[in-house]
């Protein structure tokens, strides 16, 4: 995706739970909901990206940065931070989780979230996505599936 604003419709199944509430909560994801209206809008400045997404009035803000050292981006949610492998495979990019630390504290890898997420263009031209992730011992956390396209008008979207 490239800076700017975009709209679409998602699907959002949160797991249960009280270790995974709070994990979601610490992330600040949007509770579970059919058909929701998401918007995303993406800022660039410098080497940060800015993501800003609404969920039917939910926000979620995250930041992205390129980790020269891991070679990978660390995004930032609240207090999680997660280090991402984008890995290009025939039907999409996917998501590798390679590192996670909460409140800024290193977790150990057996705790890191597995992703099984998606990303990829449709037949009628729209961005899909289907975002997921399962932590061990707890199951599903988050998982978000829709599409986005462009918004050309001039109004601010989240």
């Amino acid at each position: 995706m490239s800076e700017g604003c975009f709209a679409g419709r998602c699907d959002i199944e949160r797991g249960k739970g009280i270790w995974v509430a709070l994990a979601t909560r610490l992330a600040g994801f949007p509770q579970s909901g059919k058909d929701v209206p998401v918007s995303l809008h993406i800022d660039i400045n410098g080497e940060f990206w800015s993501w800003n997404r609404n969920f039917a009035g939910h926000k979620t803000r995250s930041t992205l940065k390129y980790d020269t050292k891991r070679e990978c981006v660390r995004e930032s949610f609240g207090a999680i931070s997660i280090w991402l492998q984008p890995v290009w495979r025939e039907n999409g990019m996917h998501i590798k989780i390679l590192r996670l630390t909460v409140f800024g504290i290193p977790m150990p890898s057996f705790t890191l979230p597995r992703s099984r997420t998606r990303e990829w263009q449709d037949k009628a031209g729209r961005f899909r996505f289907d975002v997921s992730a399962d932590a061990p011992g707890l199951g599903m956390l988050i998982r978000y599936q829709g599409w986005l396209t462009p918004v050309h008008a001039s109004h601010e979207t989240d």
